[in-house]
């Protein structure tokens, strides 16, 4: 707007009024969100509501490289109150940008930049396994998912890099409506990448949301004039070729040198255990179960229970028969042994003379797993324990 203003080019500009609608609903947000609430009944509760200071601290957090910090948060949330919170953060903000100086905080800046065009792990963005993907897929799995993460990764630098040699060689004529759009869309994604890593939080998935002001940019600004090749049409050709190569190589490298812990078959849909989550009472001498199929071997189960609470929690084979126990460790109950492909059934047996909290997540009309859990010898299709499968490479999970 300030460009438009400068150049005196209102006359050629033909954006105001899409702009006034933009302006109009920013305006109109707060009057229609408690229009929404008094609609629907609505009453906030704030014994868990984060000040808009939480994320400007955790974007201050050299630990977590300005991402998501579970301190922080943990932290914020024993506080009593919403203003105990931003009050805290008002004086801890200020005491870590002084901690970190003007270099500290440069670096900061950098790398907080780099989490944004990081998705080498973008299949676990809040996915925390398939269920029960088939055999085939895992047998493979290793080699899949590496290749998919750096094709990826391979193509969000390319698609970066296109658009800054384009933007590098163009000169932008403001009494063209194209390339104000442009030059907007420019700005916007500046403006955004500027408010993420010079105050706020930053997590890799929230880079993906410029892909589209990208895309755009590609396809309005001029190519580069560059000299005729006598293999120009060839060339992109042989650069796809060679860079698929070298991709399913270095993918191949990866899944033999460093294989990943797999997620053989899980349920891990459940409310935050940092919100404090309510369990559900299991009454003394009852038993709950629940069956799960593993389509290939595993090393590690568990299934979430809870905090302090002592149950009997066993993982029987129904082909052989044969049961394991499974030990408590803090809220998880887990078993580390060699599991053969197969059907199994969790059992929870409360031996004691008074009632156990256990973790069971239960929706409206959704079945979460392929199961259903079995209480009392009634089936709850939409009920679920917390549980995980996983074929252990490199590490021993909790």
């Amino acid at each position: 707007m300030g460009l438009i203003f400068g150049k005196k080019l209102w006359h050629h500009f033909k954006l105001l009024t899409p702009i006034l609608l933009i302006v109009l609903g920013f305006a109109l947000s707060l009057p229609a969100k408690q229009l929404i609430y008094t609609a629907s009944n609505f009453q906030p509760n704030a014994t868990f509501e984060l000040p808009v200071t939480s994320w400007l601290l955790v974007g201050t957090n050299t630990t977590t490289t300005g991402t998501y910090s579970t301190s922080d948060v943990e932290h914020a949330v024993k506080l009593p109150n919403k203003q105990a919170r931003q009050q805290y953060d008002l004086q801890a903000i200020p005491k870590r940008l002084q901690e970190l100086g003007p270099i500290g905080l440069l670096k900061l800046w950098t790398l907080k930049l780099g989490v944004f065009f990081n998705v080498t792990d973008i299949q676990d963005w809040y996915n925390g396994g398939y269920r029960a993907a088939p055999a085939w897929y895992q047998n493979h799995a290793q080699f899949l998912d590496a290749l998919i993460a750096r094709t990826y990764q391979v193509a969000t630098l390319i698609l970066l890099l296109t658009a800054s040699w384009r933007l590098w060689t163009w000169r932008p004529n403001l009494k063209h409506t194209r390339d104000v759009v442009t030059l907007l869309a420019v700005l916007t994604t500046l403006g955004y990448l500027a408010f993420h890593v010079l105050f706020w939080e930053v997590e890799a998935r929230y880079g993906q949301l410029i892909l589209p002001l990208l895309f755009f940019q590609i396809a309005t600004l001029p190519k580069p004039h560059r000299q005729a090749l006598p293999l120009r049409r060839l060339l992109p050709l042989m650069l796809l070729l060679v860079t698929g190569a070298g991709l399913i190589g270095w993918s191949k490298w990866l899944a033999d040198t460093d294989p990943k812990t797999q997620v053989v078959a899980a349920q891990r849909s459940q409310l935050s255990a940092q919100y404090h989550a309510k369990p559900t009472l299991m009454a003394a001498g009852s038993t709950i179960t629940q069956q799960v199929v593993l389509n290939v071997n595993a090393t590690y189960f568990s299934v979430q229970i809870h905090q302090n609470s002592k149950v009997l929690v066993q993982l029987t084979n129904l082909k052989t028969q044969q049961t394991y126990d499974l030990k408590q460790h803090s809220d998880v109950y887990r078993l580390s042994h060699a599991l053969n492909a197969g059907k199994y059934r969790i059992t929870i047996t409360n031996n004691g003379n008074t009632g156990q909290q256990v973790d069971i997540i239960n929706t409206y009309h959704y079945q979460l797993a392929d199961y259903p859990l079995i209480v009392h010898n009634q089936k709850r299709f939409t009920s679920s324990l917390v549980y995980t499968a996983l074929a252990q490479q490199n590490v021993v999970p909790f």
